[in-house]
């Protein structure tokens, strides 16, 4: 089995002051509020203990469809400034793991509202070396649904922040 390591770091300012931003990403069970589905991502589910804290564990991705699912945990809640997951993920078809970490920091930026956003995406692929060719296909993938989730977060949050949500 090859061992790989992959990371990307995602930074935006986003119009909304860190502690709107932080219950947004932390009330996972209410994701669908402002995380439009796609084709990896569906839902979190089966979020405990709620209100989600350091140690809560959820399911993720498609729960419901085998294959396309996976459980998590929080393993970093520092209300408002950062916020940390970590899940594997299991590719039956590719016998492959990727074991992923996520790190939000929410730090104020220019201005009362203003906050910078960053998402450091870490992953780490395991999978036979026949595979490996693969790996750029898998990153992309992920790579995809980070920027995806960075533009909902800062479209809903915008919205809900100019009404005084």
């Amino acid at each position: 089995m090859a061992k790989t390591q992959w990371h990307k770091f995602y930074a935006t300012t986003i119009s909304a002051p860190p502690g709107l931003l932080f219950q947004l990403l932390s009330d996972m069970p209410n994701y669908g509020d402002w995380l439009p589905g796609s084709g990896q991502y569906g839902a979190t589910t089966d979020v405990e203990p709620y209100p989600v804290r350091r140690g809560t564990r959820y399911h993720d991705g498609k729960p419901g469809e085998p294959g396309k699912d996976w459980w998590g945990t929080v393993t970093g809640f520092q209300p408002p400034g950062s916020l940390d997951f970590r899940h594997t993920i299991h590719v039956s078809r590719l016998r492959a793991s990727i074991d992923v970490h996520i790190h939000y920091s929410l730090e104020p930026g220019d201005g009362a509202t203003a906050t910078q956003v960053s998402r450091w995406l870490v992953l780490d692929i395991t999978l036979p070396v026949v595979f490996r060719p693969l790996r750029p296909v898998i990153t992309a993938r992920f790579d995809k649904e980070n920027l995806r989730t960075i533009a909902a977060l800062k479209a809903y949050a915008e919205s809900r922040s100019s009404v005084g949500g």
